[in-house]
């Protein structure tokens, strides 16, 4: 959380795209360890641990897009940051019932 309200007058400059990129690669890792966490140590259903990974990561994307709006004066909040945390929750979502499936035996 600190990183995205640091100031970034110095940083590196990231194309447009690279930056969208990095941020949904983010929350697809922020929604995995939120996935593991809920479905392992709180043994919640893979459901439940769904939906709590995948809301909990757009909930704080959404969140950490305002704070950078209201506490700094260096960062903007960016709706398109959003679509691309949305994006990564949703491809972690995607990847986690891909790995977790379970084969079906032929007869």
């Amino acid at each position: 959380m600190t990183v995205s309200l640091i100031n970034i007058n110095n940083a590196v400059d990231l194309s447009h795209g690279n930056d969208k990129v990095i941020h949904a690669f983010a929350h697809v890792l922020f929604t995995s360890v939120w996935f593991l966490t809920f479905y392992y140590f709180y043994n919640k259903s893979k459901i439940e641990a769904l939906k709590r990974a995948f809301i909990g990561s757009v909930v704080f994307g959404i969140l950490i897009e305002i704070l950078q709006q209201v506490l700094t004066e260096s960062r903007q909040a960016d709706y398109k940051d959003v679509i691309a945390n949305v994006i990564g929750a949703v491809i972690a979502v995607f990847i986690i019932n891909l790995l977790t499936l379970r084969k079906v035996k032929n007869d």
